[in-house]
């Protein structure tokens, strides 16, 4: 059975993965450096008001940090950035998007021909 990760986890995760130290995510969140580290180490839990700080210093999202699994739309952007896909503009964004509905709504059709 996984163990159950907690937002002091996730944000320890989420703080490496953006190659920051706690120092520097507390210069950019403007958050000391100790209560960030109370945070990781799941002594308190942070206000709203301190996680969207995180969240932004960060470039996640505060519902990232909230859940162990990701939504399907962080997932969907996390899997495009991981094939070299960087969505740079609303256009570029609402283009993919309308990609992405024609593959679903193909994929359907298929499906239900098929059975």
């Amino acid at each position: 059975m996984s163990k159950v990760r907690t937002l002091g986890d996730r944000l320890r995760a989420a703080r490496l993965k953006a190659g920051m130290s706690q120092m520097k995510l507390s210069a950019a969140s403007g958050l000391p450096k100790p209560t960030l580290s109370r945070y990781e180490n799941d002594h308190v839990e942070p206000s709203l008001g301190s996680l969207n700080r995180i969240a932004a210093a960060l470039d996640v999202s505060e519902g990232s940090l909230l859940r162990d699994s990701e939504s399907p739309e962080a997932a969907l952007v996390t899997a495009l950035e991981a094939l070299g896909v960087v969505i740079g503009s609303v256009e570029q964004a609402e283009r993919i998007a309308a990609l992405v509905a024609e593959a679903v709504r193909s994929e359907e059709v298929e499906q239900a021909v098929t059975s």
